[in-house]
């Protein structure tokens, strides 16, 4: 059994109902994938989820934050954002509305990869 961070381990205690989910940990984060694609980061004890068209207006009516961080590219600092928001803090209360805001993110990673043109070669 993989040891996680205890907030993942609530995490994914809470979304049980949207199982099975898979936890890699990448960029220092622990990221969350269902189907193979990556819907959520939990970085410093925060939720993000995978914003598109469709759900991104739902983040910035809560005033969620993206998820960002420091990249080092030929010595200059910059800081780059992803198209994650962090989960509404009063999402994390109940477990229906966890999973509610999980569902929008799911939507879109996979609605993402469905976009994306199929490379053959």
């Amino acid at each position: 059994m993989t040891a996680y961070s205890e907030f993942t381990a609530f995490i994914l205690d809470q979304l049980t109902p949207l199982a099975p989910i898979t936890v890699k940990r990448m960029f220092r984060a622990e990221c969350l994938f269902k189907h193979g694609k990556m819907f959520g980061i939990i970085s410093d004890d925060t939720l993000y989820l995978k914003a598109d068209d469709n759900n991104r207006q739902a983040f910035i009516d809560e005033n969620c934050e993206k998820f960002t961080y420091w990249a080092s590219r030929a010595g200059v600092k910059k800081q780059v954002a992803l198209g994650y928001y962090q989960l509404p803090e009063f999402a994390l209360d109940d477990a229906d509305e966890l999973c509610c805001w999980v569902k929008l993110g799911i939507g879109a990673s996979q609605k993402n990869q469905m976009l994306r043109p199929n490379h053959q070669k």
